[in-house]
């Protein structure tokens, strides 16, 4: 908890909501990833919806941002509740029905690495488009801050201790990633019904960002990824998201008070508590 109020890069970041737009590039990643669909523990009772890849990405994605958000901007008596719950004394791991929002249970918590790895990289990419790029420094910093907030919820030994460290487990990844029909289902999800938009944003904020949303989310992709997705990146597109992102991104979204720009990191605070 000591080390979790010191904090100083990490919430300067985290505290931006247009962060969240970048949410839809890391569940297509996500959705990619080898045996994806198999490691979600399922019991005869959960409703056939929360057996869906999409859903079950959605809902572990939200669960894990309102963890970091809690870890980062709660109170020392929440971060004490979140982490109790998230370690319990009399078991030596993590059960969904303790926590005040139930997330799906990943059996393989190298697959919880890769997940919370993409969140971390559109994060970051997203930030330096809308803000420009962050120095040394101040990135390693930032990946030093974030590194203790993952120590502090459960994947301190297996998330890398240095960012050259990170790069080099994430284009491991990258070249281990494959489309499946399976994935595709997911980025129609995704990309067409923008349920985390509705979530994140205010009724009158949702309606501009959807197309913000969809237009980031392809262009956050790498490459050889959107192309599997069948997600072309023309040069209409790519124009019309520099203009995206050099008018909304770059001028009129730093230009909002600053409770308009938190209110994604206020919903996912205000759900937990």
């Amino acid at each position: 908890l000591h080390n979790l109020s010191n904090l100083e890069i990490l919430p300067q970041i985290l505290c931006e909501g247009i962060l969240f737009a970048g949410a839809g590039a890391a569940l297509l990643l996500q959705a990619a990833h080898p045996g994806i669909n198999t490691v979600f523990a399922t019991t005869e009772n959960e409703p056939s919806h929360s057996r869906s890849l999409a859903h079950n990405l959605t809902q572990t994605l939200q669960t894990t941002l309102q963890q970091i958000a809690l870890l980062v901007f709660g109170t020392s008596h929440e971060k004490a509740i979140l982490l109790t719950q998230l370690h319990p004394p009399t078991t030596g791991g993590i059960s969904s029905s303790t926590l005040k929002t139930p997330f799906p249970r990943i059996t393989r918590p190298h697959t919880l690495l890769w997940l919370t790895a993409t969140l971390y990289t559109t994060g970051t990419d997203l930030y330096q488009r809308t803000y420009g790029p962050i120095d040394y420094h101040t990135a390693e910093r930032a990946y030093t801050e974030f590194t203790l907030v993952l120590q502090a919820l459960t994947l301190g030994e297996l998330w890398p201790a240095t960012r050259q460290g990170f790069w080099e487990y994430w284009d491991g990844q990258m070249a281990r990633l494959a489309v499946t029909a399976e994935s595709h289902r997911v980025a129609r999800e995704v990309l067409h019904q923008s349920p985390l938009v509705a979530d994140l944003f205010p009724r009158w904020m949702a309606g501009v960002m959807k197309p913000v949303f969809r237009g980031v989310t392809i262009e956050l992709l790498p490459p050889r990824v959107r192309v599997a997705y069948g997600l072309r990146s023309s040069a209409g597109s790519r124009g019309w998201y520099r203009g995206v992102m050099a008018g909304f991104g770059g001028a009129v979204y730093p230009a909002l008070p600053g409770w308009v720009r938190g209110y994604p990191l206020r919903v996912c605070l205000g759900e937990w508590r």
